[in-house]
């Protein structure tokens, strides 16, 4: 087998990032380093327990280090009332995390940016971020230790759209939340892959997929499948279609399997200023006048999507 490509994963913990964490932790191509956390989903601290408790679950000691708990300009929010909430249940598990027994074996740090750095610098080889929330976090690591973007191979994001967005009129979530970081992202120099609304919102389960799931997972598909069940309705009653969008799974599908994704090279940037459109990644397909500095995501197979997540589960029995 070939060397296995380290990876960072960065999550706002919610039903979509349980999916994803448990893909990546399920792939014998990648070597999870550990994880951090960040607002998004929910706040930063149920974002932290939560990654915990799923890491216990799927039985892995990755460390878990906490990051931002807003973005880099502006404040929090109040994450009771938000779509967040709505999607994801108010403790981003579905509501059925209380189910799951208090962690005892995950150890915890409390500064998410010097544990990347700590992680990236001590690897043989260069390191893969995996971005599933606000780029808040990464922004920091490029910011604090400018240096550190040759030790990292790629950044691999659920984030961005080309043509509208899901928060916005023209902008997606994870942008949303911070704008500033993105644009820092994508203008860092640093390989990047953008896995944005066009590939992921192909990348969602049935109910069926969701029954398969649990019957051939042991406790890991058990769980899933009633931690899905709020997530599916929810995403029913905002689309009109039965299908819960497993959006952060995809960067992670990607890594593993290029051949989940149509991508093209295009330049992007983020709109800051505009008074309807700030938060939007604005894409250049065509780079007349500029050289690409992301692969963006613009189709997605679903077919190979939900087999590798059939998989994944059955590694867990």
């Amino acid at each position: 087998m070939s060397q296995r490509i380290p990876v960072i994963i960065d999550t706002d913990m919610g039903v979509d990032d349980a999916y994803a964490v448990m893909l990546a932790f399920s792939s014998p191509l990648l070597k999870v380093l550990g994880i951090t956390t960040s607002y998004g989903n929910v706040a930063v601290d149920t974002s932290t327990l939560n990654a915990i408790k799923i890491l216990e679950l799927l039985e892995k000691r990755a460390r878990v280090a906490k990051g931002a708990s807003g973005p880099l300009f502006g404040k929090s929010r109040n994450y009771s009332n938000t779509r967040g909430a709505f999607l994801h249940g108010k403790d981003g598990l579905g509501n059925v995390g209380y189910t799951l027994p208090d962690p005892v074996h995950i150890e915890v740090d409390s500064d998410a940016v010097s544990y990347m750095a700590e992680l990236i610098e001590k690897e043989e080889t260069r390191v893969t971020l995996i971005s599933l929330g606000p780029l808040t976090n990464i922004a920091t690591l490029l910011i604090a230790y400018p240096d550190i973007r040759k030790r990292i191979d790629g950044i691999a994001m659920m984030g961005g759209s080309v043509y509208g967005g899901n928060m916005l009129p023209a902008g997606e979530a994870n942008i949303v939340a911070d704008p500033e970081a993105a644009q820092i992202v994508l203008q860092s120099g640093v390989r990047i892959v953008m896995c944005g609304l066009e590939s992921a919102e192909k990348a969602y389960f049935i109910k069926d997929d969701l029954e398969m799931f649990r019957l051939i997972g042991g406790s890991v598909g058990r769980f899933y499948y009633d931690m899905s069940r709020d997530y599916l309705a929810a995403n029913e009653k905002l689309t009109g279609e039965r299908r819960a969008v497993i959006y952060d799974s995809v960067p992670v599908a990607w890594l593993i399997n290029p051949a989940v994704l149509r991508t093209k090279p295009c330049y992007v940037e983020v709109d800051l200023n505009g008074q309807y459109t700030r938060a939007c990644t604005v894409t250049d397909e065509n780079c007349t006048d500029r050289r690409p500095n992301t692969m963006v995501a613009f189709d997605l197979d679903r077919d190979i999507f939900v087999k590798m997540h059939i998989d994944a589960f059955r590694r867990y029995r």
